[in-house]
């Protein structure tokens, strides 16, 4: 009886470690099977992994160029400004008003009106008095009058027919008033009725009206209209009044002229003493 419990025990033994290394075997067999597929899935999800990293990052890093983008735009926006203003300041920078000590120079603010390019707000009006009208020279050439008013100076430019100064037109600098019209022309009025003045004449300030110094460039003439007491003559301007970035300011122009006098006055003296 021992003796057969004995045997049945060994059998299952054997019987035991024969299924196990079976199993072992077959697992080994699965593994090896299975072990590419392992290694697809394990690619498979690193590259999932990689792929959403990278993902994350260039959207971060996106985020981080946009802004050093707006940023350096507006450096390049500030600079731009900059160089515009120097190079308009460079424009402006005339001897023969910079050495004037009646001449302002002054800068544009704003238009008065967002539909009215014809009249401006300008700097340095604190410099200035009340109840007087100013020259404004652009580039050399007649671009319009200023007016002081609540403290606030205001330009009026060619194009605005509020804007009226004396001229003289051609060689024989027959009289008129100029009235604006357009961005282009205006129209010069009251000329004589008797007056020889002719297509392509120029015409230049007065300053009779102490408004301009005298002999500024103001456009040449381009029609003229004989009307029952007078003429009026049609005049293409130079100024560029869409673009009114600086200008000149005439402060004053009999006080001035005055100065300028002493000046030739002090010029001959010092010549005759050298000569």
């Amino acid at each position: 009886m021992k003796t057969s419990r004995l045997i049945i025990s060994i059998f299952f033994i054997v019987l035991g470690i024969l299924l196990l290394r079976q199993e072992e075997s077959f697992q080994n067999k699965f593994a090896l099977i299975s072990l590419p597929i392992k290694k697809y899935y394990l690619q498979f999800t690193n590259s999932i992994k990689d792929s959403k990293d990278k993902y994350l990052n260039q959207a971060e890093s996106i985020q981080e160029l946009k802004k050093e983008n707006i940023l350096l735009r507006k450096y390049l926006y500030q600079q731009k400004i900059a160089i515009v203003q120097l190079e308009q300041l460079n424009q402006f920078n005339e001897k023969k008003f910079n050495n004037h000590n009646n001449i302002l120079r002054v800068q544009t603010i704003s238009y008065k009106k967002l539909n009215d390019f014809s009249q401006v707000y300008l700097t340095k009006g604190s410099e200035l008095g009340e109840d007087k009208i100013y020259g404004l020279i652009q580039k050399n050439v007649a671009a319009g009058i200023a007016i002081k008013e609540n403290n606030t100076l205001k330009g009026i430019l060619l194009s605005n027919p509020i804007c009226q100064f004396s001229t003289f037109i051609g060689k024989d600098k027959t009289p008129g008033i100029a009235k604006g019209i357009d961005a282009e022309n205006i129209e010069v009025n009251f000329i004589p009725k008797w007056s020889k003045i002719n297509v392509g004449d120029k015409v230049l300030t007065s300053g009779m009206d102490n408004i301009f110094l005298p002999n500024i460039p103001v456009g040449e003439v381009t029609n003229i209209i004989t009307k029952s007491t007078y003429k009026t003559a049609i005049v293409k301007t130079y100024a560029d009044v869409l673009h009114p970035n600086f200008f000149y300011l005439v402060k004053e122009v009999l006080q001035q002229t005055d100065t300028n006098s002493s000046q030739i006055e002090q010029d001959k003296n010092s010549t005759k003493e050298k000569k």
